[in-house]
């Protein structure tokens, strides 16, 4: 009878793991979830900080990587070649030039699929949604059960490329948003909504900085509706964003999302769940709710100065970054390393 139950608690033990103050259950979204935030309790964990990124990485911001990864997992599909499924195959491509920076900080590479048991389209969705969530967004449900893409599939099968802040015109980036069947609340929410966190740095947009790291708002480490505040004061980084606010098609949903921070959650809940979701069978997705805690030192850490407190220190560099958030550079001049810039929202976490 000793040795049964004996032999019962050492299944059940088996099945969880300790992180942090959290006890993880395996093979449940939660616990994935809770995996994830784990590495972003740490201290300047939703800004700027080096615990799980090497010292060479262009970005230092964990979080917002994540939230750019969820981007450019779906960012290639094709309305009109709906068979092909590329959700899930970012890690195969992460040398390409447009993924420059995303590199040691895929989501797949801070999980175990022996313990959780899903798609890696599920493991960067959910990153990015756990991202939101800790850093001050708004709460929803996580979607689970996405088809992966063929690992089999060649890069440049992929015919649609992402939008590209460094080389294509503000029309040009809207058309292939558009092309995603995003509509305008959709293209505010998640390129300049999903700014609200990270910033633009020197190795990956060139274009943009010449300073390590340029905060997008002024509480790059809090997810919140400041970035929209900042846009109609004329405080602008990417090319993007600036051609948002002078867009009159774009600038009324600006001056809503600035003043209403419910209004532009309500907005990202969906357009999110529209963005990781393409070319996937919604019908055949399961929902999971997430009790995900909300950063410890969210408004401490999160502002600006703190921000750009710990990018300094995380980059050791005597070239002190920028203090304000400014109108875009223009030129398109930049270095292998640098690659794509954290063009839309998600890819902006850098």
């Amino acid at each position: 009878m000793h040795l049964a139950c004996f032999l019962t608690l050492l299944t059940l033990f088996k099945g969880v793991a300790s992180h942090g103050n959290h006890t993880i259950v395996s093979s449940t979204i939660q616990g994935l979830a809770q995996t994830f935030v784990g590495h972003l309790e740490v201290p300047n964990g939703c800004g700027v900080n080096a615990d799980d990124m090497p010292p060479e990485s262009p970005s230092q911001n964990l979080a917002a990587l994540w939230l750019r990864a969820a981007f450019h997992d779906v960012g290639k599909f094709d309305p009109e070649r709906p068979e092909q499924v590329v959700n899930g195959l970012l890690p195969n491509f992460l040398t390409e030039m447009e993924n420059s920076g995303i590199g040691v900080s895929i989501a797949t590479s801070f999980a175990s699929y022996v313990k959780f048991n899903y798609s890696r389209a599920d493991f960067i969705a959910l990153a990015g949604q756990a991202v939101v969530i800790h850093c001050g967004g708004p709460t929803f449900n996580f979607s689970y059960g996405r088809q992966d893409g063929n690992r089999a599939t060649p890069f440049t099968s992929l015919t649609q490329s992402l939008p590209d802040d460094a080389t294509h015109t503000y029309d040009m980036i809207k058309t292939k948003l558009r092309r995603l069947n995003f509509t305008n609340a959709d293209i505010v929410a998640l390129v300049t909504g999903s700014h609200s966190l990270g910033g633009a740095h020197k190795l990956i947009s060139p274009h943009l900085t010449d300073k390590m790291f340029q905060p997008f708002d002024s509480t790059p480490g809090i997810f919140d509706n400041a970035v929209f505040q900042d846009a109609l004061n004329g405080k602008c980084v990417t090319r993007v964003d600036c051609g948002i606010i002078k867009d009159p098609e774009m600038k009324p949903l600006i001056e809503l999302y600035a003043s209403s921070q419910d209004a532009f959650f309500k907005q990202y809940i969906e357009s999110f769940e529209k963005m990781v979701n393409l070319g996937q069978n919604r019908t055949k997705l399961s929902s999971a709710a997430l009790d995900i805690e909300v950063h410890e030192k969210l408004a401490e850490e999160g502002g600006i100065q703190a921000v750009l407190a710990a990018a300094d220190a995380a980059s050791g560099s005597k070239d002190k970054v920028n203090t304000v958030t400014s109108t875009s550079k223009s030129g398109v001049k930049r270095t292998v390393a640098g690659g794509l810039m954290f063009l839309i929202p998600f890819v902006m976490l850098t």
